[in-house]
C-alpha cells in the first residue's frame, strides 16, 4: 500500500496515517487496496474452529464496494479505519496494535457465523479491528485507541 508522509502521531507504529478516507484513496494505488480486500475476504472465507467451513464466499470483488460504501469509517464508533496492521520491517511479523486499533481496517460480520451469519455483502461491514475484536467496547465517536474522527 503506498503511504503519503511520514507519521503525525510519534507514539504510533504505523510508519504513517492518513488523516481522511480522500487521503487515503488518493495516495492509494487501486490495485493495492484490490489487494488489501482480497486478504480481508480470504480470512472471512477461512474455516473456523466454531463454525466450519462458511456456505457462502465473499468475493475480493465485494469487500472494496464494503470499503467505499463506508469511506473508510467504522460501522460502529465511526473512526476512520483505513491503515494496515503494523509489522515489523524486518521479519515482516504482526507488531502489537491495540493503541492504534481504532486506526486499522477490518471486515466484520455483523451477525457472526457462529450465530448463524452468513458470509455476504449484506451480512459485513467495515470496522475498525477494536470495534472488531472487542465487541463490548463500540462507543459511537469514540477517540481512544488511535481513533481518528
Amino acid at each position: 500500500m503506498k503511504r503519503s508522509g511520514g507519521s503525525r502521531d510519534p507514539g504510533c507504529a504505523l510508519s504513517c496515517q492518513f488523516l481522511t478516507y480522500e487521503e487515503f484513496f488518493a495516495a492509494t494505488f487501486l490495485p493495492d487496496i484490490r489487494s488489501w480486500c482480497g486478504e480481508k475476504a480470504r480470512r472471512a472465507n477461512r474455516n473456523r474452529l466454531m463454525s466450519g467451513r462458511p456456505a457462502e464466499k465473499v468475493t475480493t470483488d465485494e469487500v472494496p464496494s464494503i470499503l467505499i460504501s463506508s469511506k473508510g469509517r467504522c460501522a460502529y464508533c465511526g473512526s476512520l479505519a483505513v491503515e494496515r496492521t503494523p509489522k515489523h520491517p524486518e521479519t515482516r511479523k504482526p507488531l502489537p496494535w491495540g493503541h492504534i486499533g481504532r486506526r486499522i481496517g477490518s471486515l466484520d460480520h455483523i451477525v457472526s457465523r457462529f450465530d448463524g451469519g452468513t458470509n455476504t455483502p449484506a451480512n459485513l461491514a467495515w470496522s475498525c479491528r477494536w470495534c472488531n475484536t472487542c465487541p463490548r467496547e463500540r462507543r459511537h465517536g469514540a477517540s481512544d485507541h488511535g481513533a481518528i474522527r
